[in-house]
C-alpha cells in the first residue's frame, strides 16, 4: 500500500461527545491523501467503540488500543512511530480542523521548504460557541523571537516533517504538559518554520484539561523550556532576577504593575537579539505579544489593557486591525 503524504496523529482518553466531530473534521478535509493514526490510551467511556466504527468504515483510519493509561506524551510518540506519512499533522480529540486546513499547510510547507507550519485559530467553548482568539506570530523570525516568551504554535494546528535532523522527530517524554513547546524549539533548529494567518482550527477550551489541573507542573515545565530556549538563543546569557517571574505572569495573566517590567524585558531581549547577529524582531510578533498582554490585562485594568492595545497598533497596525476585527466578529468560519 502506498504511504500517504500526511499522517494525522490523535491521542484519545475518554473522548466523550467531542470525539466524533473531531474525526469528522478530518474526514471532511479537502486534502484526501492522509491517514489518521489514533492511539486510545485506555478509554472507559465508549471511545474505543466509536474509533472502531470509524476505522471499519474508512481504511485510512488506523487505531491502536492501549490496555492501560500511559499518558499523552508516550502516546504521541507511539502514534508517530506507527505513522507512514512524510508529514505529521496534529489533531486533538476534542478540537476541530477547518476543511482546507491540511491542504493549505502542505502546499505552504512544500512551497517554502518548511519543517514545521501551524495556523491561527478560534477558541470555542465545550458547547462549540465562540470563546476567543488564538493568535500566533507568522514569520520564521517572529516565531523564533516568540519562542523566548511563550509557545508560538497551537498544538492542534501543527504540521511537521516526520523525519528531520537525521532521525524521526519525537516528543521529549520528560514533559507531560508542555511537550509541544519543547518540540517546536528543537524543530526550529532543523529549518524554516511558519504559521499561516488563517484561523484553520477550533481549539476547545475545557476547564478540566491537564494544563489547568496541573498548574504547578505546567509552570515548572515552562520555566525549563524558557531557560533552554533563552540559553540557545543568547549563548547561555542567563535571565536576570525577576525576569522569569515576569515571563510566568505574562503567560498566566499580567497585572498592571507588571507592564514596566515586561517592557524592560522586551527591550533587553531585543538588545541581546541584535547583539547576537540576528535581524531585527518581526513587528508582527511584538504586536501579538502586546495583544496577548492586553487581553490578560482587561480582566484587571481597562486603562492598562487599552495602553497595551495601543502598543499592538504601534507595532503592526495592519495586523492589529485584523485581530480586533476578528475579536468583534467572534464567529468561527
Amino acid at each position: 500500500m502506498k504511504a500517504p503524504a500526511v499522517s494525522v496523529v490523535m491521542t484519545v482518553f475518554n473522548g466523550g461527545t467531542f470525539l466524533r466531530p473531531a474525526i469528522d473534521s478530518i474526514l471532511g478535509q479537502t486534502w484526501a491523501d492522509w491517514e489518521l493514526v489514533v492511539v486510545d490510551d485506555g478509554s472507559t467511556d465508549g471511545s474505543r467503540e466509536v474509533l472502531e466504527s470509524f476505522a471499519s468504515a474508512d481504511p485510512r483510519i488506523r487505531i491502536f488500543l492501549n490496555s492501560t493509561n500511559v499518558g499523552q506524551t508516550p502516546c504521541l510518540n507511539q502514534a508517530i512511530r506507527e505513522a507512514r506519512g512524510k508529514w505529521i499533522a496534529r489533531q486533538d480529540a476534542d478540537d476541530l480542523s477547518l476543511p482546507h486546513r491540511i491542504e493549505a499547510q502542505v502546499r505552504a510547507a512544500e512551497r517554502d521548504g518548511l519543517v514545521l507550519v501551524g495556523t491561527n485559530g478560534w477558541i470555542i467553548s465545550e458547547r462549540g460557541a465562540f470563546a476567543g482568539l488564538l493568535n500566533a506570530p507568522l514569520s520564521d523570525s517572529g516565531i523564533r523571537w516568540g519562542l523566548l516568551l511563550l509557545n508560538p504554535f497551537i498544538h492542534t494546528s501543527v504540521l511537521f516533517l516526520r523525519e528531520a535532523g537525521g532521525g524521526v522527530v519525537q516528543y521529549d517524554e520528560r514533559f507531560r504538559i508542555c511537550q509541544d513547546w519543547d518540540l517546536w524549539a528543537r524543530c526550529s533548529r532543523f529549518g524554516p518554520v511558519a504559521n499561516l494567518p488563517g484561523r484553520l482550527v477550533c481549539y476547545r477550551f475545557r476547564e478540566n484539561s491537564l494544563s489547568h489541573q496541573a498548574s504547578e507542573r505546567t509552570r515548572e515545565e515552562c520555566q525549563a523550556i524558557v531557560e533552554s530556549v533563552w540559553g540557545h538563543a543568547f549563548q547561555d546569557v542567563p535571565l536576570l532576577p525577576g525576569e522569569a517571574a515576569v515571563l510566568e505572569r505574562f503567560r498566566e495573566g499580567l497585572e498592571p504593575g507588571d507592564v514596566p517590567g515586561f517592557r524592560q524585558l522586551l527591550a533587553r531581549m531585543k538588545w541581546l537579539w541584535l547583539g547576537s547577529g540576528k535581524t531585527s524582531p518581526d513587528p508582527q510578533a511584538e504586536a501579538v505579544h502586546w495583544f496577548h498582554a492586553g487581553g490578560s490585562l482587561a480582566r484587571k485594568s481597562k486603562p492598562a489593557a487599552l495602553a497595551a492595545t495601543l502598543r499592538t497598533f504601534a507595532a503592526d497596525p495592519a495586523w492589529a486591525a485584523r485581530a480586533v476585527l476578528d475579536r468583534v466578529r467572534g464567529i468561527p468560519n
